[in-house]
């Protein structure tokens, strides 16, 4: 699955910290960099040793995060992608050991958490807004997930009516524009129309942070911790 939103942040190591005054703030807008956040979030899951799926693994990041969770700890790591893997993904994991499974699938497809099983840890990020079914994708992950789901997605800002999402798709230009952010790569569907064939490369949807939480409970999640940057939300859920 494609990851455009944790590409759009880079991928810098932060330090922990400021974790413990982090993770008090729940559902605040949150000023860092979303990926140094992440990387915290997954170092202090992955400490507990048990099993790290990263879905949407490849896209321009070659299994990064599932790297990251293997340094501090995780083991039974697995990568999810519709992407097969890269060859900077296959060289960094052969010389760790080949400590990563690398799976190519999609996360949609009903038979992949009975082929995969469950994980103690699922971190899915630049996923959600990607699919036309996000209610579908968060129940997959609801499957594959044992003890804790770390979730990111693109968000928009929160309107006075909570819980509220646009489908991006045939919007037109101008209403696009007004939508739309700067990022190092073009953002099919938003910075441009919708392209049918592009499948999950185009944005299918800009959600508001409360429509994330709420969509998480329909897919029978409980939202534990909720980080709200600019862009994007992050959302930590457990089954």
């Amino acid at each position: 699955m494609r990851v455009d939103a944790r590409a759009a942040w880079g991928h810098k190591r932060c330090g922990m910290g400021r974790l413990s005054s982090l993770l008090r703030r729940r559902g605040r807008r949150d000023h860092r960099r979303p990926q140094d956040l992440w990387r915290e979030l997954i170092a202090r899951e992955a400490k507990h040793r048990g099993s790290f799926l990263d879905v949407g693994c490849m896209w321009n990041v070659h299994g990064a995060y599932a790297f990251h969770a293997h340094e501090h700890g995780a083991t039974g790591i697995v990568g999810l992608d519709v992407d097969p893997d890269t060859e900077e993904f296959r060289r960094k994991n052969l010389a760790a050991g080949s400590p990563i499974r690398f799976v190519r699938g999609d996360v949609n497809d009903p038979a992949v958490p009975e082929r995969l099983g469950r994980f103690d840890v699922v971190f899915c990020s630049g996923v959600l807004y990607h699919v036309p079914n996000p209610i579908h994708t968060l129940e997959q992950l609801k499957k594959l997930t044992g003890r804790l789901l770390i979730l990111t997605s693109a968000s928009t800002q929160s309107i006075a009516t909570p819980q509220a999402a646009v489908l991006v798709p045939f919007l037109e230009e101008s209403e696009r524009a007004k939508l739309t952010f700067r990022s190092p790569r073009r953002k099919v569907g938003l910075d441009s129309t919708f392209e049918a064939d592009k499948g999950y490369g185009n944005w299918f949807w800009l959600p508001t942070p409360s429509c994330i939480s709420a969509m998480l409970r329909l897919a029978g999640m409980s939202v534990k911790e909720e980080y709200v940057s600019r862009y994007v939300t992050t959302i930590v859920a457990a089954p």
